[in-house]
């Protein structure tokens, strides 16, 4: 892996080639490279840890604690693998990630990046900002207007605030907000946590499908491209 990934990710942006040269050769840094296939995290292994994913495409899966549904997305390199695990109380892994591609990886175990903190001021003011920025998107999401159709029957803006709850729902559970994503999950299922009925599931879902947003099949929901959401 060559500096320059190094500083397509955000932890090491606005730093220069001989900082970024010095973090390659002063840091003990652990290389790895995984198979088509391999797993190379598990949901709730221990986190605490700076993984990043330099070649490759990875396939992340998340489920619920209550295995009611689950959700799968592809990603491409360069990726950093859950920064908000490295400190804090819960410092697991919160989903399995495999490679779909040859992989290759590198890891900054705790102690390597306490030195990058106390060494560095771009790399405490970027982990700074990437942690900050997560916590306000966080606590902006539950005071977002919620959408109120205009212009409609009751029965037509009753579907479309509830495509909207739905999207919602979709979007809350990636990683990335773009690309294909995939979710296992029963309408039924859908329908309690919503606070709705299978058959209005049913009719909301259908509904964005005719638009082209999403793919059904039993117990699935495909979404082609996550940015249309």
């Amino acid at each position: 892996m060559k500096w320059d990934t190094l500083a397509s990710l955000p932890l090491f942006m606005g730093m220069s080639q001989e900082e970024l040269g010095g973090i390659m050769t002063q840091f003990r840094i652990d290389f790895k490279k995984f198979e088509a296939g391999k797993t190379i995290v598990k949901r709730g292994d221990p986190c605490g840890k700076l993984v990043i994913v330099g070649s490759g495409d990875i396939l992340c899966q998340a489920r619920s604690d209550d295995g009611a549904y689950s959700m799968e997305e592809v990603l491409s390199a360069p990726v950093m693998m859950q920064t908000n695990g490295i400190f804090g109380r819960f410092q697991v892994y919160t989903h399995t990630v495999k490679a779909v591609t040859p992989v290759s990886t590198l890891t900054f175990e705790k102690e390597e990046i306490q030195k990058l903190l106390a060494s560095s001021l771009i790399f405490r003011l970027n982990l700074a900002g990437i942690l900050s920025t997560k916590l306000q998107k966080s606590e902006q999401r539950l005071w977002e207007q919620q959408y109120v159709p205009h212009g409609s029957t009751d029965d037509e803006k009753d579907v479309d605030a509830l495509q909207h709850r739905i999207k919602e729902f979709l979007r809350q559970r990636c990683l990335t907000p773009v690309g294909p994503k995939t979710f296992f999950i029963k309408m039924t299922t859908l329908g309690s946590i919503l606070g709705k009925r299978r058959q209005e599931i049913s009719i909301a879902l259908n509904g964005m499908q005719e638009q082209g947003l999403v793919k059904l099949s039993r117990g699935k929901i495909v979404v082609p491209q996550m940015q249309r959401i």
